[in-house]
């Protein structure tokens, strides 16, 4: 989703002008994207195993009728909170709703939807960011139960009871002034769900980015400390990527299929090289503003997400031209039909590497 998190330090935004900017006139605003519901302060934008986006606007789940198609159908609502995050599962087809400051999460099929039941909150447990590891396993991004630090939990959703268990810590505030806090940032992790890609945000009291970090961390090794309630340490089970301050603050929002890690934040979309810290290119589809990220890693699309100036809850979506087409006349009887006649004839492939 769109998450504000404005402010980035002089330091950051020098490294951000220097980094080679681009100012891309390969997007276009978007037709078609679901607006926040009333309390939402934005939507969250995954996509499914077969391509087609999907969108929860805090409150309704809607899903794109074909891939690259500018229509979204409304499949279950009732789906009730400030959207926190959207994962998709690796069956490609279950979805895990996070609805942020209230805690909840909410399981959703996109085989069979279906209007929310109380049997539809998989857990309740504090979360800024999540992915999953497993078909159960999750990894959250949330701030410690102390609020000194934020860290890096997992919950089993098949247990009866999930409760999430802390399985590394990131830095604290440390020697900022009084008023200084560690922040959250997204998660992301890789196709093979082998890597995990996060991010350690500290401000200021005036609300500036006075350290951060991108690092990587082997899932297998969280998935590990979670089974022996062990905690891992940031500074040494986690690889640092590029230098400190050297991203955006907004953390990494997906992994595209060549590897290519995706970070949004203040002032661009960076895609960036983990294998050497060099960031590629950076989007600005809209100018400088605040991007919010969603990655289709199956068509190689990466959308921009801001917020309308004139209604600071409302998302607007940027697309990569040609990523989404009209498609006149068709009934969504029949967009199902040419959708699975298009994958079987492998007509439905990749934009990008």
């Amino acid at each position: 989703m769109f998450k504000y998190n404005w402010c980035q330090s002089a330091a950051g935004l020098f490294v951000l002008l220097a980094s080679g900017v681009a100012w891309t006139v390969e997007y276009e605003l978007a037709e078609g994207f679901p607006e926040a519901a009333a309390g939402a302060y934005g939507i969250e934008i995954d996509a499914l195993g077969d391509g087609r986006l999907v969108v929860w606007n805090g409150e309704t789940v809607y899903v794109q009728s074909l891939p690259g198609g500018n229509r979204f159908v409304a499949v279950g609502t009732g789906y009730v909170g400030d959207p926190g995050f959207m994962a998709v599962s690796p069956d490609g087809h279950t979805l895990l709703l996070g609805a942020g400051y209230s805690g909840k999460l909410y399981w959703f099929d996109a085989d069979n939807p279906s209007d929310y039941t109380p049997e539809s909150v998989a857990a309740t447990a504090g979360h800024y960011s999540g992915v999953f590891l497993t078909e159960t396993l999750v990894l959250l991004d949330k701030t410690a139960d102390d609020f000194s630090t934020c860290e890096l939990a997992i919950i089993d959703l098949s247990s009866p009871a999930p409760a999430a268990k802390t399985v590394m810590r990131k830095p604290s505030a440390g020697d900022v002034p009084a008023g200084g806090f560690a922040a959250s940032a997204q998660l992301a992790v890789n196709s093979g769900r082998t890597t995990v890609y996060a991010m350690s945000v500290v401000y200021d009291e005036m609300y500036t980015v006075v350290a951060s970090q991108l690092k990587s961390i082997s899932a297998s090794a969280l998935i590990g400390a979670y089974n022996a309630d062990e905690t891992l340490d940031w500074d040494t089970d986690a690889a640092a990527i590029g230098e400190p301050m050297e991203y955006n603050s907004g953390g990494p929002a997906g992994v595209m299929g060549d590897g290519t890690v995706v970070i949004g934040g203040f002032g661009g979309i960076q895609l960036l090289d983990a294998s050497t810290g060099a960031i590629e290119e950076t989007l600005m589809p809209a100018g400088f503003d605040y991007y919010g990220v969603a990655c289709n890693t199956h068509t190689g699309d990466i959308y921009a997400i801001v917020a309308d100036p004139l209604d600071w809850s409302m998302d607007v979506v940027y697309a990569p031209l040609g990523a989404l087409t009209p498609l006149p006349g068709l009934s969504i009887a029949g967009l199902v039909v040419l959708t699975g006649a298009l994958a079987a004839a492998g007509v439905i492939g990749r934009r990008r590497a």
